[in-house]
């Protein structure tokens, strides 16, 4: 380990407490860097925390190019350039225009659903990575822009979407209060060292009875009751934060969202988890299919008990 390496012990970020029962201590599985980070979880609140942590200061050694070059995978853009040009066919015919016209919406409705019936105006996607769902916001009619840390990223979403894309590497939120009508953050609001600051921040920046759309990986899920220790999405130690169904709802109650939603989604934990049996593919893949299809037989109870491997959740900031 790096000498010039910092770690440190942080308080709960839902309750403030500092006493901590520690699971298990784990290590950077993804990239192989050095040093022990523990699961840890609040006697008095229940919410799961990576502690000890790396600091402020050494967090970003943690983000090798590798990370950000892996997370733009090219099956993203496929799906998005077929989405659009779904939504391109249905908006210049009339033949079978509602059909394309949901095929092409179907992955931006997953995440921002249609009974949220919030104003379409300004849209904003924190850590929006290469913009696929900015461009298809815009596509379905919102003013849409990006913000993210990766500058090849960035540069991505802009040449490929055309979408206006802020690179930007912390908070405050560069924003006037009051700005945007729908504020998304997916797979980004676990790396925050403070997710209650990261969501005051989008708070402040949505108008009133504007809503927040948010996914994180669910450590309430059946996959890490399974896998324990080697559920894929701990992440260690990028992600700071683990987020239950009730830990999730009751931090954004906290900061003053109502209306608030969970639901969990990406019901398939044995395939998802098929990683840790081979790294060969082909050998992961089939082993993946085995042991996922006993999911199904248990879908119906999963969804009922939001144990699905991913959790979504919405929030209104009511005027």
């Amino acid at each position: 380990m790096s000498l010039n390496w910092q770690f440190e012990w942080a308080p709960c970020d839902l309750c403030g407490a500092d006493s901590w029962e520690t699971l298990f201590i784990g290590h950077d599985r993804r990239h192989r860097l050095p040093g022990e980070f523990g699961v840890a979880k609040c006697l008095y609140c229940g919410h799961l925390q990576t502690n000890p942590r790396p600091s402020r200061e050494t967090l970003p050694a943690f983000y090798p190019e590798t990370y950000f070059l892996s997370s733009m995978r090219c099956d993203q853009v496929r799906r998005t350039l077929r989405d659009s040009l779904f939504l391109k066919w249905a908006a210049k015919q009339t033949f079978a225009k509602s059909v394309f016209l949901t095929l092409g919406s179907l992955r931006f409705h997953r995440f921002v659903p249609k009974w949220l019936k919030v104003e379409k105006g300004l849209f904003l996607d924190v850590g929006c990575g290469v913009g696929w769902l900015c461009a298809l916001a815009k596509e379905v009619g919102w003013r849409a822009l990006g913000v993210d840390i990766s500058l090849p990223a960035c540069k991505i979403a802009s040449q490929t979407w055309g979408v206006s894309v802020l690179c930007s590497d912390g908070l405050p939120l560069p924003f006037k209060a009051d700005s945007f009508h729908l504020v998304t953050l997916r797979h980004v609001l676990e790396h925050f060292p403070s997710p209650r600051y990261a969501l005051s921040e989008v708070y402040r920046v949505l108008k009133n009875n504007g809503w927040v759309a948010i996914e994180v990986p669910n450590a309430g899920s059946l996959g890490r009751q399974i896998y324990g220790p080697l559920w894929h999405s701990w992440d260690l130690p990028r992600h700071l934060h683990h987020f239950t169904p009730e830990t999730l709802e009751r931090l954004m109650k906290q900061v003053g969202f109502q209306k608030v939603r969970t639901v969990s989604a990406k019901h398939k934990p044995f395939m998802l988890a098929s990683r840790w049996f081979s790294r060969n593919p082909s050998i992961g893949r089939f082993m993946g299919a085995v042991f996922g299809l006993p999911l199904w037989l248990v879908l119906p109870l999963l969804i009922a008990r939001k144990q699905g491997e991913v959790l979504r959740a919405w929030g209104c900031k009511v005027g």
